[in-house]
């Protein structure tokens, strides 16, 4: 069981990166291109981290799993179109 309190840690820690990076990346992006460019690099960087500390078949699965929660992560957005939109991660 995990502790609690380690958790915790980890959602803030996750939480406060996503933020960092996020400002960092706007910061970047100038134009289209720039935007798309720079989410290249975001994908690359995160595959050869997962690879480092997962290995191929383990990041590979969480890719997969990753792009399938698209669909599902629109389909609730769908269904609550009028409402304001969730952040979903």
């Amino acid at each position: 069981m995990h502790d609690p309190k380690e958790m915790e840690k980890q959602l803030i820690l996750i939480s406060g990166t996503m933020q960092q990076v996020e400002e960092l990346v706007r910061a970047k992006v100038k134009s289209h291109d720039d935007f798309m460019a720079v989410c290249s690099a975001l994908m690359a960087v995160t595959r050869n981290m997962y690879l480092e500390s997962l290995g191929a078949e383990d990041t590979a699965k969480i890719f997969n799993a990753v792009s399938d929660s698209i669909y599902v992560t629109e389909d609730i957005l769908l269904q609550f179109k009028n409402y304001p939109k969730p952040t979903i991660h």
